[in-house]
């Protein structure tokens, strides 16, 4: 082979070479070129779509409203009270005439006592019918109360009006399930519906229903005869029925020794119900509400100060109570004592119960915290839609929760964020007095 051939020969190896390893580059960028494309187009798809929503973003809008907020703690703590049990040896069935918070005076009858059912059943129908004469009485002088066409109008009117907030009532203390306050109220419902029956009607057949349930009453009571004996209370006060055996622990004389062992020990005892026992009479207007707090919460309270507490059993009735005690051992729960003479009547019958400790109550306007915004002096507020305008309007946050917070309103100023405004939530280029689509 002469040496041109082995040249050019070695010229075709290389140039084969070079072909072979460009074939290799191309194979192993390849799938990087792949990838970066793959990254690229996502990310320009990303930002389109970002561009698309930062356009074209829907405003949207709440409508501002009214709301109330307790700052308050949960606790759960015994009823004390100054209470004397009744205990009573008697023969026959025993049918209060007394219910759970009535007022009653020394030697004044708390229930009677009947050798035998038929006369106990006699007196519950006595009873009965005594409570429909009273009704039918309050008809009769509301009936008599309308004396003119107008009045009658007008009369009926305010009765319908009555009745509807009354039976809002009722559902409200369904719904909160107080239920020990259900009794009052369903009755006052019941009278004013036969109020409102009976106030379109004659006021003749009125009267002569009251007179034959009265000569019934009269029959009725003659027929029991020496067949019942009556039970009088020994001491003056608020009568109950229900008597649980902590009337002779849980004394305020015990609460100012009390200490947070005496007290956690309380939900180990068994205490032990005396025979004979048909009632008790709660002798003194003041009680006491003990409970435990942990270090933080009871930080919050302040002896002698008067805050509301709110329990399960007696729905939204708030009732208004003073702190008498802290009583606090190293970083422990602290024991604490509540005082208050209110709502007696309502609380007779409850010893344990979850209570909340309401320590102030905020109202105002509720804005969500996504909707608030700064000007251009860095005040604090809500943009709100006015006519085809976008309005700034400053706020005063008053409390905070985790979504939104409760804010300030004066109705007499437009400049104040107000009932029913619209406040914008979400939209682009907010400005004060730019026109919105």
């Amino acid at each position: 082979m002469t040496s041109t051939q082995r040249r050019v020969q070695r010229y075709i190896r290389q140039y084969e070479d070079r072909r072979l390893r460009k074939s290799r580059r191309r194979f192993l960028v390849l799938p990087v070129r792949l990838l970066f494309g793959l990254l690229f187009t996502a990310v320009g798809v990303y930002f389109t779509v970002q561009i698309y929503n930062a356009v074209n973003i829907p405003m949207q809008t709440v409508t501002a409203l009214s709301t109330t907020v307790n700052d308050e703690l949960s606790a759960v703590g015994y009823f004390v009270r100054a209470e004397t049990v009744i205990t009573e040896n008697y023969t026959g069935i025993l049918q209060y005439t007394a219910v759970d918070g009535d007022k009653l005076s020394k030697s004044e009858v708390y229930a009677n006592v009947y050798s035998d059912a038929s006369a106990a059943e006699i007196t519950s129908e006595i009873q009965t019918l005594t409570a429909r004469i009273q009704t039918l009485e309050a008809a009769l002088a509301f009936a008599n109360a309308e004396s003119t066409e107008s009045a009658d109008a007008v009369g009926t009117e305010n009765l319908a009006a009555d009745i509807r907030s009354s039976l809002l009532e009722v559902n409200t203390i369904a719904d909160s399930r107080g239920y020990s306050l259900m009794s009052d109220a369903s009755d006052t419902l019941e009278e004013l519906i036969i109020n409102r029956d009976f106030a379109v009607g004659s006021v003749a057949d009125v009267e002569a229903t009251i007179t034959q349930l009265k000569s019934r009453v009269t029959r009725l009571q003659n027929s029991i005869g020496t067949r019942e004996s009556a039970l009088y209370s020994p001491r003056a006060g608020y009568f109950g029925r229900t008597v649980d055996g902590y009337e002779a622990l849980l004394t305020p004389y015990f609460i100012s020794r009390m200490t947070l062992d005496s007290y956690l020990a309380l939900d180990t005892l068994e205490p032990e119900i005396l025979p004979n026992v048909v009632g008790k009479v709660v002798t003194d207007f003041t009680w006491y509400f003990v409970t435990t707090l942990n270090p933080d919460d009871a930080a919050c309270l302040t002896v002698g100060k008067y805050l509301y507490l709110q329990f399960d059993a007696t729905g939204d009735l708030l009732v208004r109570a003073k702190v008498n005690d802290i009583r606090r051992q190293g970083d422990t729960d602290s024991l604490v004592i509540f005082e208050s003479d209110r709502c007696i009547d309502s609380l007779i019958s409850l010893r344990r119960q979850s209570a909340r400790v309401i320590l102030a109550t905020y109202e105002g306007l509720k804005v969500p915290k996504e909707a608030l915004r700064m000007d251009k002096e860095y005040n604090l507020g809500v943009y709100v839609i006015t006519g085809m305008y976008a309005e700034f309007k400053p706020i005063t946050p008053v409390y905070e929760t985790k979504n939104y917070y409760i804010v300030k309103t004066d109705p007499s100023s437009t400049k104040s964020l107000l009932l029913y405004d619209e406040i914008i939530l979400t939209a682009r280029g907010l400005e004060n007095k730019k026109v919105i689509a």
